[in-house]
Formats: structure tokens, sequence, C-alpha cells
């Protein structure tokens, strides 16, 4: 994780970085290495995917000095403490300033139990003279994207024992406490105006949105001279009881939380470590959480009420828990954490299950299987490793028998019929394994085999067709399942057609594109989450010898490389092909576990 001390390393690639960290359920951080909110997903504190706090700003008062603590751009100036910033540890969540008579230290941390943030404050005063100290909290209420001016910042508030709590909307009941011991809350409502956010678009063109904060008041408290001071300021969503909260705690769980991360891992290893340690802040225990900011409780598939409510949103859903089952391989398996990759595809196959009572369009429907036949080959992932096969066998029967059913609708699509033909292997050795067999599957088998090699595949194009009905077959990511699955479905001279053609058409240095550069619907963008496909179809190919690895991590150099460049230990979701990485939520759960994926091929 990036760090940075002062006279040492520069300051500015803190700035380019994305920092992100979590509370593991619904609250969440995201900034830049050195705490400033210049993103439109920017916020110190994140619930379900609104900003509630977009930063503190620290006010020092000593004899007649004033001193402004804080990283903030605005149309007409830029306030900046970087001159004062004398380390930065983003894996202890850690930022020290030296402002000459007062040297301080703030730590970050969520609490594991709750939506609670805790910000410790370590002050001392090397001078006589006493000094005030203040926080400054900068409020807001909104959705990414959605900016809001001074008119719209109507919040009420109310002083309560050692802090205040604002209320931010009625309508949602949404709230936003603050409390301390060791400071007071003074009431001082004004605004900031025109704080800029910058946000670089998939074709590559910056744009800038402006907004207003609320700076409802400040907490303060007096440094006496030659003295040091501990004070804490707490965030929530809800009020709480101050005096159950230890601090030392939330540290204590952070750092093993931390430490857990980078269990096993060689020191050797740093892009491992790195991708570990921005994988961990994306916990799945109790929630299924795709990315950061927090946007989605899937929890709410299993309430009848917020069922009907969501159906609108049903697609994206699907895709989200597509990419988060997909995700079990880099995210759980290859850091031998079975006992959670086994409870998150439990809960999968029932949230599978739930949606089954939804009513579905044809692309909703088509996500649906999707979903239930990447499922399957994640569990013969971790059957490679536990060989539990009573744990999902009924699972796995039940989904290629839905499919089956579904067949006339879905068998156009060559994802579809890939992983089909890949989870019948994998539901016959499940069989083989315990002495059983399903003689239908066998005619099911080659029947998809035949439809690949004959309807498929165009071999004057040396392509795959993306759907049956393409008159022009076009190169596109999805053939490279066809090589790249547990069970491979095409035979003969057309995988090394097949991926001489991906590697001309598709691949670049950051990922492969989703259609050829030939076409003209190819839009640019360039995705890290498929590079593990592309170099698994590529040792397949070649073999896994020394050799074969060198030439395969040639080909992925680049994106191993730029890991921690823009996010603080993480790989960006979407490159463009001028190389420039697109503004996203700062970690994405299918991509980084996927580069973990490819890392351990790679080594």
């Amino acid at each position: 994780m990036y760090r940075y001390k002062r006279g040492v390393n520069s300051l500015e690639k803190a700035k380019q970085i994305e920092y992100s960290f979590s509370d593991h359920s619904r609250a969440c951080l995201s900034m830049s290495g050195c705490l400033e909110f210049k993103k439109p997903y920017n916020g110190m504190y994140i619930r379900n995917g609104k900003v509630l706090l977009a930063q503190l700003a620290e006010r020092i008062e000593i004899k007649d000095k004033v001193y402004k603590m804080t990283e903030l751009s605005m149309t007409s100036q830029n306030i900046s403490c970087e001159e004062y910033i004398r380390a930065i540890d983003l894996e202890k969540n850690t930022f020290e300033y030296d402002i000459g008579a007062i040297h301080y230290t703030k730590r970050l941390g969520f609490d594991d139990e709750s939506d609670l943030l805790c910000i410790e404050y370590h002050i001392k005063n090397v001078e006589r003279t006493s000094a005030i100290f203040k926080i400054i909290p900068m409020v807001t209420y909104r959705d990414f994207e959605n900016m809001k001016n001074f008119s719209m910042l109507k919040f009420n508030q109310r002083k309560i024992d050692h802090g205040v709590l604002i209320s931010l909307s009625v309508l949602n009941q949404e709230n936003l406490v603050m409390k301390s011991r060791e400071m007071e809350w003074m009431k001082n409502p004004q605004n900031l105006t025109n704080v800029k956010h910058e946000f670089i678009r998939s074709d590559c063109a910056r744009e800038i949105y402006t907004e207003d904060l609320s700076l409802c008041g400040e907490f303060e408290t007096t440094i006496p001279g030659f003295s040091e001071k501990i004070i804490h300021l707490y965030v929530a969503s809800s009020d709480f009881d101050i005096n159950t909260i230890l601090p030392e705690n939330i540290f204590y769980d952070m750092d093993r939380r931390n430490a857990q991360a980078l269990y096993g891992i060689d020191e050797a290893f740093v892009e491992l470590r790195e991708l570990a340690m921005s994988i961990s802040h994306l916990d799945m225990d109790e929630l299924l959480i795709p990315s950061l900011p927090y946007r989605k409780d899937y929890n709410d598939v299993f309430d009848e009420e917020k069922r009907r409510e969501n159906q609108k949103d049903l697609l994206q859903d699907l895709e989200d828990l597509t990419d988060i089952v997909r995700a079990v391989e880099g995210q759980y398996i290859s850091f031998g954490k079975y006992k959670e990759a086994k409870r998150t595809l439990i809960k999968i196959y029932k949230l599978w299950k739930a949606y089954a009572t939804f009513s579905m369009e044809k692309e909703e429907k088509k996500q649906y299987y999707l979903l239930g036949l990447w499922y399957i080959e994640s569990v013969h992932r971790i059957l490679q490793k536990e060989n539990k096969i009573e744990l999902y066998l009924e699972s796995v029967k039940d989904i290629i028998y839905e499919v089956i059913e579904q067949k006339e609708a879905l068998y156009d699509d060559i994802e579809v019929v890939a992983l089909m033909y890949n989870a019948i292997k994998i539901y016959q050795n499940m069989l083989k394994w315990i002495g059983q067999e399903d003689i239908a599957m066998d005619d099911e088998e080659h029947a998809l085999q035949d439809l690949i090699i004959h309807q498929f595949w165009c071999e004057d194009r040396r392509v795959m067709k993306k759907n049956l009905k393409d008159e022009k077959p076009i190169a596109s990511v999805e053939m490279i399942y066809t090589l790249s699955l547990s069970y491979p479905c095409i035979v003969g001279d057309i995988p090394i057609k097949l991926l001489d053609t991906i590697f001309k058409e598709l691949y670049t240095p950051y990922g492969l594109r989703e259609i050829s550069k030939k076409s003209s619907q190819n839009t640019g963008l360039i995705y890290p989450k498929y590079m593990a496909h592309f170099v698994k179809a590529n040792l397949r190919q070649n073999g896994v010898t020394r050799a074969s690895q060198k030439i395969a991590y040639n080909l992925a150099k680049e994106l191993l490389q730029d890991i921690g460049k823009y996010v603080s230990g993480g790989i960006k979701k979407v490159y463009h092909e001028k190389g420039i990485a697109v503004d996203s939520n700062a970690y994405d759960l299918l991509t980084n576990a996927e580069v973990i994926r490819l890392y351990y091929m790679l080594t």
C-alpha cells in the first residue's frame, strides 16, 4: 500500500491515488491518498452509496496565526496543506502533519460491528502558547454525480450529548451523527460554494462538476503549551452511546484484519500483497457487495415488499451477482479461504432460487441463467481444493436441467453455450467421483460441441459468432470462454486460430476489448478483468512451463506494474486505448479478483 515520507518520495502520487476502505458492510471512505475528495464518487463517509460527509478540515489557531489543514479545490482557489504533510501510510490509514508549533497524526478506522467511523488525533504542542484545535465537518447528502447547491442544503441540526445530530433527509430518515468526548460542538452554520470534482469519462473527456457543502459547525478543544492530547471524533448514521466505544478495539480489529489479508503472502510479492489488501475491503460474509462505494444490499431479495420495489433493477442486480460469483476464486479460493468461499456460493444459489419468482424480459432471463452457470464454474474451482461434492450436487443439477428446459431461447449465445458445455462436464465428473452417471448428459454434451464447431465457428473470419443470428461475425470477448473455462469446448486447430484472432483484435497490455478493434462498435474501452482468461487460454495452448509463463507475463506486465498507480493496491475497472484509466468506483471486486487469479497463474 502507498506510503509517503517527506524528503523521500513525491506527494504528487498521493493526489492521483484513489484511497478506499470500509466497515465491510454498508459504509466506506473513498478519497485521494492525501484525503482530497476530488472525484464525484469521493467522500469521507459514504453510506449505502450516498455521500454524507465529504471531508473534515482541521483549523489550528496559535498566537496570531491560523492554519487551514485541508486539501480542497474550488473554482476560485485551491486550499492545500501539502507543505505540512509529513507522512502518509495507507495500509495503517495514518496521516501525519507538521506545522512547526503543532505536530499531529490522525488515523481513520471503521468499526466492524457497525457503520461507525473513528478518527483519532494525536496532537503535540511544542510551544509555550496554547493552541485552539478545531475540526470542521463538510456535510452533503447526495448520490454520485448528483451535485447540490447551497439552496438545497437545508439541514436541521440539534446538539446532543457529546456532539451533534444533523438531519439530512426527513423523507428517508437519514441522519449524520458526530460525537467526541474530548471536544465541544459549536454551532456555526455556513456554506462552502463551488467545490470542484473532476471526472474522466469513457471517451477520455474531462468533466468538472461543482457542488456546495454545508459547514454546520465545528468541534473545538484547547491544547495547552508543551503538552499532547489524544482526541477522537466518531461519525455514524444513527445515534450511538459514545461511552461504549473503545477506539483501541476499533484499530486493533482493523490491524488484525489487515494482517489476515496478508497472511501467508511472501513480502517479495509486493503486487499480490497490495491486491490482497484491496480485495479485503470488500467483505461478502453478511452482504454481497460488488464495488466501493457500496450500492446494494442483496438481502432485500428475500423481502417480498422490497422485491417488488426493486424489480426495475433486476438486470443490474443479476450482473452484479454474476461478478461476485466469478470473483470467488480470486477473492477467497486463491488465499485458501474455503469457508468464506462456501458461504458465498451457498448464498448465491439461494439468491438464484429467490430471483426465479421475478418476471423477466429476455436479457434478464439470459443473465439469470448466466449467473447459475458461472456459479457452477466457481463450484468446480472449490471442488478442486475441497472434494465436498454432496454440498453442491443438487444445486448444479438443478441449474443444468433448468437451462436445458430453456435451451431454445438460450442456445443462440456463445457465452451461454460455452458455459453450459463446461457445466455439463463438471456435473459429469461430480457424478463420476461418487460412482453415478446421467446418460442424458452425454447427448447434450455432444450436441453443444457440434453447435459450437458447426454453427458458431466461422472459419473464413476465424471468429466465433457472439450470437447465431449475427450475419457478419465480429470478434467479441465472449468467445474467449470457449478456450478458458475449466473445460474448453473446442478441439483440433480451432483453438490456435481463435487465440490468434483474440490476440490481433481484442488484446491490449491492459486487458481485452469487448469488441474487435476492426469494428465500428468498438468503444475504445479495455477491461483488465478478461486478462486472466486470455493468459489461461495461452498457457493451456502452450503448456505451463517456465518459458510459457514468462511469455504470458510479458503479455500482462504493464497491467501488473500499474497496481497502485491510480487505486491504492488495486486495478482500475476500465481503461481506454489511449492508456487512460477511466474514472469509476474505486474498487471493483471482479477486476481485482481476476488480477489476483492472473498473478497466481504467473508465479
